[in-house]
């Protein structure tokens, strides 16, 4: 049994939205006409037969007047559903589709990013005629509407309607100008959650890496300011590994090349993590090759002694880079202040861990030099209490 208070509310509903499209609907003197609304059995809304869509044409302030109305009713939920079945039933009188469409290209970016109205945008888009996609998409592409897209991508929304309207251009010529946008505006983008989930669609629906070009040539001039944004680090990791193509390698190679200073920033140093856990030997490499003679000092550092981790915990390459690293901390007169480091003695201990599961003659002179050190007792208090519970605990049994 139907609940009395859910069907008044019901009725209330169809009542607003009826009153509200009587306001849209013109007949061929320019008055305005009733027009009446039906709920349909299934809480679907259907047209009555007394609409007569051959009214809906218009000029001048009256235009303006509509179409500022139906970007109103775009804004309901009802009024929403009900603009988008008659963009499905307008097969037989384009006027109305029309009519739709200059509302929603003179508010164009109020469409796309309202939680209502951007569902009308997404049906026209993927309904109407190319040369209507075709200035929708140059009104967005548009260097004078730079703020609004920028605007339009950082809302949930907004991002929904573009990220659609790649998908429907993804083989078409069109799809160069939106490219050409995402790239001017790439560093923007990247940082905010809503605009780099833009970038990467592009690149998962795009194939042809000749159309992706734009936004990979931003992404090498922008990649360091990017890694180092609290949210462009996360970003540019899943950008990474969403790139394909010969762009890829030049892309790590400028992070490798970069990566004392990305892994020295609080943010900058998940990129280089990333690079390291992509596990290819030739950017692992570079990336080693680059941070070479920084170890000790990266150690001692929140950001740096995570990837100094990271790389020693590199089960592919563990052998000769484990003796690279360790080798720094053996000629070094700092070993036991890295050892009593708050994040240093993290390092020392992934260290003595893996040294002793891959190479337990580096594990005993790694030992050993800790051992040496003038003070080495005062591992005992304060940070490096973790490093002598190790060694103590580890001589106890035999290391070979």
């Amino acid at each position: 049994m139907e609940n009395p208070t859910s069907a008044s509310n019901s009725s209330a509903s169809v009542q607003n939205l009826s009153l509200s499209l009587s306001n849209l609907q013109l007949n061929n003197n320019g008055i305005w006409a009733d027009d009446h609304i039906l709920m349909s059995n299934n809480g679907g809304l259907s047209m009555s037969s007394t609409i007569n869509h051959s009214n809906w044409s218009f000029r001048g302030s009256q235009a303006n007047s509509l179409y500022s109305k139906i970007f109103a009713l775009a804004t309901s939920e009802l009024g929403s559903k009900y603009l988008e079945e008659l963009l499905l039933s307008s097969e037989d009188d384009s006027r109305i589709a029309d009519n739709i469409f200059y509302a929603v290209f003179g508010f164009l970016f109020e469409f796309m990013t309202d939680q209502f109205a951007h569902h009308v945008f997404i049906k026209l888009i993927s309904s109407t005629k190319y040369d209507r996609l075709q200035l929708i998409t140059l009104k967005l592409a548009s260097q004078s509407q730079r703020d609004l897209f920028l605007m339009a991508s950082s809302n949930n929304y907004g991002a929904s309607s573009i990220k659609k309207l790649i998908e429907l251009l993804s083989i078409s010529p069109l799809i160069a100008d939106i490219v050409s946008t995402l790239s001017r505006v790439f560093e923007h983008l990247m940082i905010t959650t809503s605009g780099s989930s833009i970038i990467l669609h592009c690149l998962q629906v795009l194939k042809n890496h000749q159309t992706k070009e734009p936004i990979y040539q931003a992404a090498m001039h922008n990649f360091y300011k990017v890694s180092c944004h609290q949210q462009g680090c996360f970003s540019m990791k899943n950008f990474i590994k969403e790139m394909r193509g010969p762009r890829t390698q030049q892309l790590l190679f400028l992070i490798s090349q970069n990566s004392v200073a990305l892994s020295k920033d609080p943010y900058g140093n998940y990129v280089v993590q990333e690079v390291i856990q992509l596990e290819n030997p030739k950017f692992f490499e570079l990336t080693c090759l680059a941070l070479k003679g920084q170890f000790v000092d990266l150690s001692m550092m929140k950001s740096g002694s995570h990837v100094v981790e990271k790389i020693m915990k590199n089960n592919k390459f563990e052998g000769t880079i484990i003796g690279q690293v360790v080798n720094e901390f053996l000629n070094s007169n700092r070993i036991l202040k890295v050892a009593k480091d708050r994040f240093g003695n993290y390092v020392i201990q992934t260290a003595l861990k893996e040294t002793m599961r891959v190479n337990r003659l580096m594990y005993q002179r790694l030992v050993m030099r800790l051992k040496q050190q003038e003070g080495f007792d005062s591992l005992k208090f304060g940070y490096g209490k973790n490093v002598y519970k190790f060694i103590k605990a580890s001589s106890r049994f035999p290391t070979c």
